[in-house]
């Protein structure tokens, strides 16, 4: 019998009982095979703990979390309305005064959906292009605290984000073309249409 690499971890972590930690000791001393793959492991498990490696920031880790998550059946948002946003004002087809963009224009957008207006921002960063926006309920200064919304193309889902505790969310990468953006909220999901064909 070799050594796997579940009983190798236990081994190297110390969570083997004591008479399991002597026998494969001893099996590593006699088996140049396992004693081989057992120091591959330790090498892996070494390279993993380089204090060079960081973690990923919280709200990318959020964005690929909500990427997995299982989309709501149909059945359970049944009951919920499902309205279209209307575009308010867009930075790129409403003139603006002379040398306002500048060499790094960034692309504004407002949404208006019955009691919200949903504020975005597009810029491009050295390699991508980002969006940041905020859903503002109009007549009210409470903020929007639970929302997921979705990035579509071509009706399929390409990154999914939640707002913060004061409504706002962010898509670390938007691609070049029409887009939509779905908004889930508790009792309403808000779709509306984004351009991004035009260089930004």
């Amino acid at each position: 019998m070799h050594l796997n690499i579940e009983t190798a971890l236990d081994l190297m972590e110390g969570r083997l009982e004591t008479t399991l930690e002597h026998q494969w000791t001893s099996h590593l001393a006699s088996c140049i095979e396992c004693e081989k793959q057992m120091e591959e492991w330790q090498a892996l498990r070494l390279s993993l703990k380089r204090p060079h490696l960081e973690s990923a920031p919280e709200l990318l880790l959020k964005s690929a979390a909500a990427l997995f998550q299982p989309p709501a059946r149909t059945a359970e948002r049944m009951g919920l309305r499902q309205i279209i946003a209307t575009v308010l004002y867009d930075s790129f087809a409403q003139p603006s005064f002379a040398g306002a963009r500048g060499a790094t224009a960034t692309r504004q957008v407002v949404l208006r959906a019955e009691e919200f207006d949903i504020h975005v921002r597009i810029w491009a960063t050295s390699d991508s292009r980002e969006l940041i926006g905020q859903i503002q309920p109009r007549g009210t200064t409470t903020f929007i605290e639970t929302a997921r919304l979705h990035l579509l193309q071509n009706g399929e889902r390409i990154s999914s984000a939640e707002v913060n505790d004061i409504g706002e969310f962010r898509f670390s990468f938007i691609p070049e073309g029409f887009l939509s953006l779905q908004i889930d909220l508790p009792h309403l999901t808000v779709i509306g249409a984004l351009d991004a064909t035009e260089q930004i």
